[in-house]
């Protein structure tokens, strides 16, 4: 996008996708970030937010704005290549998705990229049942990622139609979206509380303090690729946000209409 406006000024770019607001708004607001014009991923929302009201985005579309924003930074994060091992997910206190409203019978889905590479789910009857009194669900894992990463939990709802119509009674818990190049190396735990969390659409299931710990350990060595990527041999030092206006009176409008008092908002 930012070569393409560069090779003209009279060059545009029309984004769009399925419901314009969530996979184009997360583009457009890394694409603020990526040419200066912010340093943190809320003002960049909030803009987008002002110039096309309605997007929806869960807290990782957030994440990984963020992830631009540690690219672009002065001190730039570049990604590492090593993959990581998730050994475990664990749910504090138990949530209640179950019709007595006393506990839930969790699975895990695990996404690398598009790619299911595991599920704990079972028949209905091998699923373990977790109460209230339990205190937490731990599922053990041991699934090997690297790259874009998806962790869902559902609850598994029984029905008299056969494993098939269960599958399409799951409700979703919760999910998670994050990309193993910026897990801190030396890193065990992540701890993503409530609002860290994506498709938590029942507020009334989850206790106070729900939060979700994922034991996770990074590996020695970088994952061989034969794709190089496109962090490397880039820089953006010289990249200017007046790539993103028409002119310098609409560059100066758009500022104050995002409001000079945003935090990491760059004149």
């Amino acid at each position: 996008m930012h070569n393409w406006l560069q090779q003209n000024p009279k060059n545009v770019c029309v984004i769009h996708c399925m419901d314009g607001r969530a996979a184009s708004a997360v583009l457009v607001s890394a694409m603020f970030c990526f040419c200066h014009l912010f340093s943190n991923p809320g003002p960049a929302i909030q803009l987008l937010n002002l110039k096309r009201p309605g997007i929806v985005l869960w807290p990782s579309h957030r994440r990984y704005i963020g992830y631009m924003c540690d690219l672009i930074a002065d001190k730039p994060v570049i990604p590492h290549c090593k993959p990581l091992t998730i050994k475990s997910v664990t749910l504090s206190p138990v949530p209640c998705f179950n019709k007595q409203r006393n506990g839930c019978r969790p699975f895990c889905d695990i996404l690398s990229g598009e790619t299911r590479i595991l599920t704990t789910s079972q028949e209905y009857e091998r699923m373990k049942e977790y109460r209230v009194q339990e205190g937490k669900v731990l599922i053990p894992l041991g699934a090997t990622v690297h790259g874009d990463v998806v962790v869902s939990v559902y609850h598994m709802r029984s029905t008299i139609g056969g494993r098939l119509q269960a599958k399409m009674t799951n409700t979703q818990i919760f999910q998670i979206q994050f990309h193993t190049g910026f897990i801190a190396l030396g890193t065990t735990t992540l701890k993503f509380t409530k609002p860290e969390l994506d498709a938590c659409d029942s507020p009334d299931k989850y206790p106070q303090l729900f939060h979700v710990i994922l034991d996770i350990e990074i590996q020695s060595a970088d994952r061989q690729t034969e794709l190089t990527p496109p962090w490397e041999n880039f820089t953006t030092k010289d990249i200017n946000p007046s790539i993103l206006f028409s002119s310098h009176q609409e560059h100066q409008d758009t500022l104050a209409l995002a409001g000079k008092s945003c935090t990491g908002l760059h004149a």
